[in-house]
């Protein structure tokens, strides 16, 4: 945009006739601002994945196995049986083709001629909607890539899989020009040329020729790249039946504390802050959400956690001092103690939900933010249950009334 406005500014300017060689200077413009233009955007470089091994693999589903058996039996029937076929593949390898494409002429033609192999492979088709699962995917293609091609390719790549371009021209007369578009689309993609392979209905057997000695130099790769990528599917799927369930075993835990929180809050005459720590009750609750999550820690180790939950609260605006002083003013008048007491006892309810909700972001989000220190933690976790929860009844009243805030 900034080139354009320059090109325009020069020619009203008058500046370009003035100067014999401006034409030049707009024409190179010009031309520079479109070879920019049409240049393509850099790839999206897939994260290495580490080197494979059975050993890698097996840790892996133990892993898995661990979150397993914290479920109930009927909960983990269906991923056990999972977990139970990629044990399997590991003892008996067979490598799963999968043959991908847009064109069905052309996904049926390589198909049948893959199906031949079957000895030594399972064979399988399916159109570009979804990355498929298997071990080795031959991505089929009439001519230059196409747009939903090119971002399949890039699937596959950040997915790790094993994969062969199968080329179908569509004419004798064009396959030099074609070849040479493929190629250097595959290099944008930073996808080796040997991974292009052409493929001919007259001559099927150079192709299926090709694709054997691939299978024979790469079978433990294939296998094992597979398996991996299973398993950390099956993995993720563990972990988030895992979070649903403890998630179900800590809603009424958080409701009961937000029931004993409001009962206590609306006959005391504490500040409510002061409450909520004197007694102990989000420091419970933190123990007791940290024995769902697996946490071994005692009392006296959940309460640091739940001093500098609390703190943040006050600090990023989640639970405002300023607000309090209504709740307070209303108890201290005979007519509206039962107006003040109800305001906050909902408010302390609030608290104790606020927490809760960040308490469980923060336990099942603690294996992937290791690096960051605990108050970075807590603050990703408070402002997640602050877009769950919404504001306090004290918070939305005062700022209805125009009260001030801390």
């Amino acid at each position: 945009m900034a080139v354009a406005a320059a090109i325009i500014l020069l020619l009203l300017s008058g500046w370009v006739n003035d100067h014999p060689w401006g034409w030049l200077l707009i024409l190179g413009l010009g031309l520079g601002y479109g070879y920019w233009r049409r240049s393509p955007a850099a790839p999206n470089v897939a994260s290495p994945q580490p080197a494979l091994d059975f050993q890698l693999i097996e840790k892996q589903l133990a892993d898995t196995q661990s979150l397993l058996q914290e479920l109930p039996p009927e909960r983990q029937a269906s991923l056990q049986a999972t977990h139970r076929q990629l044990q399997q593949r590991l003892d008996n390898p067979m490598v799963e083709v999968c043959v991908l494409g847009q064109s069905a002429y052309a996904l049926t033609q390589v198909y049948d001629a893959v199906a031949t192999l079957l000895n030594c492979c399972r064979v399988q088709q399916q159109t570009l909607a979804t990355v498929p699962q298997a071990d080795l995917v031959l991505l089929t293609v009439r001519g230059a890539l196409t747009a939903s091609e090119f971002e399949m390719l890039r699937a596959l790549q950040a997915g790790h899989y094993h994969m062969l371009v199968v080329w179908y021209p569509e004419t004798v007369q064009e396959r030099d020009r074609v070849a040479l578009c493929l190629k250097q689309q595959l290099r944008d993609l930073q996808i080796p040329e040997k991974q292009l392979v052409p493929f001919t209905a007259q001559a099927p057997e150079s192709f299926t020729s090709r694709l054997l000695d691939y299978l024979s130099q790469e079978r433990a790769n294939l296998v094992l790249a597979g398996t991996y990528r299973r398993a950390q599917q099956l993995h993720q799927q563990a972990q988030a039946a895992l979070n649903h369930y403890r998630q179900e075993r800590a809603t009424p835990i958080i409701e009961r504390y937000q029931w004993l929180a409001a009962a206590a809050t609306a006959v005391n005459p504490l500040p409510l802050l002061d409450l909520v720590m004197a007694g102990g009750l989000l420091v419970r609750l933190t123990w007791d959400l940290g024995q769902i999550y697996q946490r071994s820690f005692g009392l006296a180790d959940a309460e640091p956690l739940a001093k500098e939950l609390l703190r943040l609260m006050v600090q990023l605006g989640a639970v405002e001092l300023g607000t309090q002083s209504l709740g307070q003013w209303l108890k201290g008048n005979s007519l509206t103690y039962l107006a003040g007491s109800c305001l906050q006892g909902a408010t302390a309810a609030y608290v104790l939900r606020l927490s809760g909700l960040s308490l469980i972001h923060y336990f099942e989000s603690a294996p992937q933010a290791k690096s960051l220190p605990l108050v970075a933690r807590l603050q990703q976790s408070l402002r997640w249950a602050q877009q769950q929860v919404g504001r306090s009844p004290l918070q939305t009243l005062g700022h209805s009334l125009g009260l001030p805030s801390a």
